[in-house]
């Protein structure tokens, strides 16, 4: 019966924070739009469809897969960090509930606490290259003061004041044609989060790099492929060299502790040592 309650819990607190980002998402969209030719529709239609043409020949399925990539292609920032946030979220409930269903690793699903929660901190990010009214609705949202957005190419940032009056701003730096985003989190002009993602042959692969009030440091890697993937954890001393994208779907399992699932198989390393292999069933609440 706890497992069951703390699987609930954990499902809750992932549920609630992507509906959270969605929410912020749709309304930064409704202050601010990108120009038409950043659209999936606008200007770029033409080169996909001149694309399209000069690959007649081409094996239909490699054919069909390029033409899916350019148009679906995220147009801003913001959406590009949505996309990712919505894969790296499925990944984790699915950890999670593997996790918690498995007798003895229950409470080894309690390690995805803190990486649920860091997004909360990026939802700034939801308004890139949407401009500042964007900005200020999502934000407002959540009742901060005083908004100030600026971007300059393919960079951004945001400032702002919490109710409580500190100071935040948040950095970006977006590569569309990578689809990789890195983001710096400031508090009082003190970095407190390095975070990044960048897509790869197989999915994406992230990395998060959080300071913590007592000058505490961890890491987070991530590798995602649909279902599939990998999540790490490590306590460090130093920020991780940034995500070139050649990494691997193992990349992840460098850290101490860390939990990959392919098909119906997880695999891991626990917090404590142990090494953990089992096979997952859903469970009726998961589907």
């Amino acid at each position: 019966m706890l497992a069951i309650k703390k699987r609930n819990a954990m499902r809750l607190l992932y549920q609630l924070t992507a509906l959270f980002l969605i929410m912020l998402l749709l309304v930064s969209c409704g202050g601010g739009a990108p120009s038409d030719k950043d659209k999936p529709g606008g200007e770029k239609k033409p080169e996909v469809t001149a694309q399209q043409g000069e690959q007649q020949d081409a094996n239909p399925e490699q054919q069909q897969e390029k033409v899916s990539n350019v148009s679906g292609s995220p147009s801003t920032p913001g959406q590009s960090f949505g996309a990712y946030v919505e894969a790296k979220g499925e990944l984790i409930s699915i950890l999670t509930d593997a996790l918690a269903t498995n007798p003895g690793t229950e409470l080894d699903s309690m390690s995805f606490l803190g990486i649920a929660m860091v997004d909360i901190a990026l939802v700034p990010a939801s308004s890139f290259g949407l401009g500042q009214d964007a900005a200020a609705s999502a934000l407002g949202f959540l009742g901060a003061k005083d908004v100030e957005y600026s971007e300059s190419g393919n960079q951004y940032s945001i400032k702002y004041r919490n109710a409580e009056g500190k100071q935040y701003e948040l950095l970006g730096e977006y590569d569309k044609a990578a689809d990789a985003l890195k983001c710096i989190s400031k508090m009082d002009g003190k970095e407190t989060l390095i975070y990044e993602y960048r897509r790869t042959s197989f999915g994406y692969v992230g990395q998060i790099y959080t300071i913590g009030e007592d000058d505490s440091a961890h890491v987070y890697q991530l590798a995602i492929r649909g279902n599939d993937g990998a999540v790490g954890f490590s306590k460090v001393s130093a920020a991780p060299p940034a995500l070139t994208g050649k990494e691997t779907m193992d990349f992840p399992k460098q850290c101490k502790e860390w939990y990959a699932i392919e098909g119906n198989k997880v695999t891991g390393i626990t917090s404590d040592g142990r090494e953990i292999s089992f096979v997952y069933t859903p469970s009726e609440d998961s589907e």
